[in-house]
């Protein structure tokens, strides 16, 4: 059952009282946001606001471990959810007796502003400033995490917040929420059902690799969410819906071009190689995503039209602030609510009022919260407003709850008087001439580029080949390459170009590429924006697979506390020295594949951060487990055999009508001999002799030996003989 508070409950956690808040558009109603497997709610303090988490998906003692192993990540900007605290009955006994469904609910910062899951399903814009700034920001927080090894689990939009939006002076423009899925080096994954969703790649994955797919997609949403066909094409919480992945269809081609168009080519050759990973592990690394993103030059916030500035019409917007301004100011912060998120509706996209307006709007609302939860401050609140003017204010607080904070531009405002406006009409802009969006090229090209294959090229190839799309492309005399650090690369035109298309070769590498670096493609000494091509000194990525305990018959495996590892060597050798520990699951670069049955490999990806980036030679098997060695054929090994009498026939010099029988190696005494079938016997004496007689003249007979208890002895049952001869038998 889930927590249902109401109103100013009182919950005292490790001695500090918190209570509960009012939702700020909904009077009367709990601040309480509802999820699919948790409920938050909004708690204030002294100190300020809370969020508590109260979660039905997992109720174990490990969430209390992994919260601590959280705590140190939440100094980085970003991660603030990671400073947290589960309650539990151990740690708080009044609390869970007085509150049994709020055993395990985890206390932690309350993080204001929007989900990017609101703006998708609300369709608000972003200005291309905006869009950019968030892109950069999620790319550099999520590229941290992974170097940390670390992977958030469950990307989504959901659990991506914009505080940015409301305060540009924020810890950090995103964060991350819902850090129960977070693990990696030193944050063990907590047993939680597999997340699903069109963030989640078509093929399941565990390991750093989980991040890559989902996290390319929320970078090209939000850096393509200022285009507005993006955000018409969009399904109804995220851009592509789980049908899209993988395909060419309607969103993959707007998504496309408007990234195209906007930001040139680099992101959008990103979009296709992203569509063409079938793994998640051959996704980009994320930190490839800093090196791609387009620069803030690009940037350009479209201008406000003529029509929205001439003097001759009155603005709007300044009267309903003046308006909200003054309501507030005489202690009306509801109704100065209402007003102010009519403004933040009629705002045009780009308007550099908007963030003001969203953090007045966020300020008045923890405000209104703060007041309609104390007493000593509600009885300051007027009551000498007619009735019906309450009523008509929960109306419209209730309808700006349904719809949120969504705004729309001033393009999809309809039924405006298009002549004589007055100050209570707003007259629907008109396109304007310098808002057209800047060409992929610079201007000074007379050519366009549309695609460049390969993107990437391992160094170790031949010959080093390119091929630009495009048109005007004949015009062009000199190419180059060009990164910062690097020597620029000049390319040779290779014969049988042509306007459409033209091929480039790199003829003299003469630079060290250590890792994969992104090029920016110059033609006729100028830049083209976007294009970018990376050079990278591995020939694949591989995934250690033949590290398994079941192999230590090679001696190339160890099996510890972590499980199975070897070690790579020095050298292409099975007497070269040992260095450094993999795992399987690691992923490695491959620099080279010779000698014949041995990589030369760099760490990737491991559980031990100071390992990334170590180079050593590993043997093919233990990487692919391919062609493993046979484990060796058992020698055989005869049973040990117990000791018995061993007879050979000494001599015929006895009585033809007696045997005697001789043994050697053992005490006999008590033994005896019988013939079989007949009824002749004798016994031992002290050195080992019996004799027995009463056959017919060199009768064939067999005989058995027995010992004191009369039981058959080892090796002396149904003895061959006949009459005269001598036995005689040894005992081992």
């Amino acid at each position: 059952m889930f927590f249902q508070p109401v109103i100013d409950d009182q919950l005292i956690i490790d001695g500090i009282t918190y209570q509960v808040c009012a939702h700020p558009a909904i009077p009367g109603r709990p601040f309480v946001q509802a999820g699919s497997h948790s409920h938050v709610v909004q708690l204030r303090t002294a100190g300020g606001f809370v969020a508590l988490k109260v979660q039905s998906q997992l109720r174990d003692p490990a969430l209390v471990n992994h919260a601590q192993q959280l705590q140190s990540l939440s100094t980085i900007p970003g991660l603030q959810a990671a400073r947290r605290l589960v309650i539990t009955a151990a740690n708080q006994p009044s609390l869970v007796a007085a509150w049994p469904e709020l055993d395990y609910a985890i206390l932690m910062p309350w993080l204001h502003g929007p989900t990017w899951q609101e703006l998708i399903r609300h369709r608000r814009p972003l200005s291309p400033t905006q869009s950019l700034s968030l892109a950069r920001a999620l790319a550099n927080l999520l590229t941290e995490i992974e170097q940390r090894g670390l992977a958030h689990g469950d990307l989504q939009p959901a659990n991506i917040m914009l505080p940015g939006l409301i305060d540009p002076a924020a810890t950090a423009p995103i964060a991350l929420v819902d850090l129960e899925t977070m693990h990696g080096v030193g944050i063990r994954h907590l047993p939680l059902s597999t997340p699903e969703g069109p963030y989640q790649h078509p093929v399941a994955t565990t390991g750093l690799a989980v991040d890559r797919f989902g996290g390319a997609l929320l970078i090209l949403e939000l850096l393509g969410w200022c285009d507005e066909q993006v955000r018409a094409a969009s399904a109804d919480e995220s851009f592509f819906a789980p049908e899209d992945l993988l395909r060419p269809t309607e969103r993959f081609h707007i998504l496309r071009d408007a990234l195209a168009q906007r930001w040139g080519l680099g992101p959008a050759q990103m979009l296709e190689r992203l569509w063409q990973c079938q793994t998640p592990m051959a996704c980009p690394l994320l930190k490839e995503w800093q090196a791609i993103l387009p620069s803030s030059s690009l940037a350009i916030d479209e201008p406000l039209s003529p029509e929205s500035t001439m003097p001759s019409f009155p603005d709007p917007v300044i009267a309903l602030i003046d308006n909200a301004d003054t309501l507030r100011s005489q202690g009306q912060p509801a109704q100065a609510l209402s007003i102010y998120r009519d403004a933040l509706d009629r705002l045009p996209t780009g308007d550099p009022r908007t963030s003001e307006v969203m953090r007045t709007i966020d300020s008045l609302e923890r405000e209104i919260a703060q007041t309609s939860a104390l007493p000593e401050q509600q009885a300051t609140l007027s009551w000498s407003l007619p009735l019906a003017i309450g009523i008509m204010t929960i109306v419209i607080l209730m309808i700006l709850a349904a719809i949120g904070l969504n705004r729309t531009t001033l393009s999809t405002i309809t039924n405006l008087p298009t002549a004589e406006p007055t100050a209570n009409s707003l007259p629907t802009p008109e396109p304007s001439l310098t808002s057209v969006l800047p060409s992929p090229t610079s201007p000074r090209l007379s050519l366009t580029v549309d695609r460049i294959t390969p993107a990437e090229l391992y160094i170790g190839t031949s010959p080093l080949e390119l091929t630009v799309q495009g048109d005007g492309l004949s015009t062009v005399k000199t190419a180059i390459l060009r990164a910062a650090g690097y020597e620029p690369i000049a390319l040779t035109i290779v014969a049988g170009s042509s306007n459409r298309e033209l091929r480039l070769q790199i003829n003299n590498l003469n630079i060290d590429i250590v890792g994969a670096i992104p090029f920016t493609l110059e033609l006729n000494g100028t830049p083209v924006p976007g294009a970018a091509i990376t050079l990278r000194d591995y020939s694949s990525v591989r995934v250690i697979a033949g590290v398994r305990p079941e192999y230590v018959y090679t001696e190339r495996i160890t099996v510890d506390a972590n499980g199975a590892f070897t070690l790579m060597h020095e050298e292409p050798s099975p007497e070269s020295a040992l260095t450094y520990p993999v795992r399987n699951g690691d992923e490695v670069e491959v620099l080279s594949t010779q000698p014949e049955g041995w990589y030369q490999l760099r760490i990737r990806t491991s559980g031990d951060q100071n390992l990334i980036g170590q180079i050593g030679y590993l043997e093919r098997w233990l990487v692919d487990n391919t062609d493993v060695p046979t484990p060796p054929t058992p020698t055989p090994t005869v049973p040990s055999e117990l000791p018995r009498l061993r007879f050979v026939k000494l001599s015929e010099n006895e009585d033809t009508r007696c045997i005697l029988v001789q043994i050697t190696g053992i005490s006999t005494f008590g033994w005896g001999i019988s013939i079989d079938g007949l009824q002749l016997r004798s016994a031992f004496d002290s050195n080992g002799n019996a004799r027995v007689c009463g056959l017919r003249v060199r009768q064939e007979v067999t005989f058995t030996v027995r010992d004191e208890q009369g039981v058959a002895v080892r090796g002396g049952v149904g003895v061959p003989t006949r009459g005269g001869d001598v036995m005689f038998a040894e005992w081992r």
